[in-house]
């Protein structure tokens, strides 16, 4: 499966998003369910609150779906507290792409 996370672009300025790429690495959390067939293909960000449009997250999705993308991941900081959540996920199904709320 080839994959790519959206993290928050505020929580990006503290998280060196050890805890995705980790997750990753081992298989865990959200990614468990993929086994050895896993390739993360970008990370990258929302854009933050005041640019975290629909519109800007969508255009990271095609950029992740035209890299062989088949699957968006929202981070942690993404699913729980953000106001944006659901027009992410909007976002990026427009695209065309799963979206899968969580890393680790």
């Amino acid at each position: 499966m080839k994959i790519g996370i959206i993290r928050c672009n505020s929580h990006s300025e503290t998280c060196p998003a050890a805890g995705c790429l980790k997750a990753v690495r081992d298989r865990t959390g959200k990614f468990a369910e993929y086994g050895e067939d896993l390739t993360l293909l970008g990370l990258d960000t929302c854009g933050g609150c005041s640019r975290g449009t629909g519109d800007r997250v969508a255009k990271k999705a095609e950029k992740l779906a035209a890299l062989g993308a088949e699957v968006v991941h929202l981070g942690n900081c993404l699913v729980t507290p953000c106001p944006y959540k659901d027009v992410f996920t909007t976002a990026v199904e427009g695209v065309g792409l799963k979206v899968v709320h969580g890393t680790h």
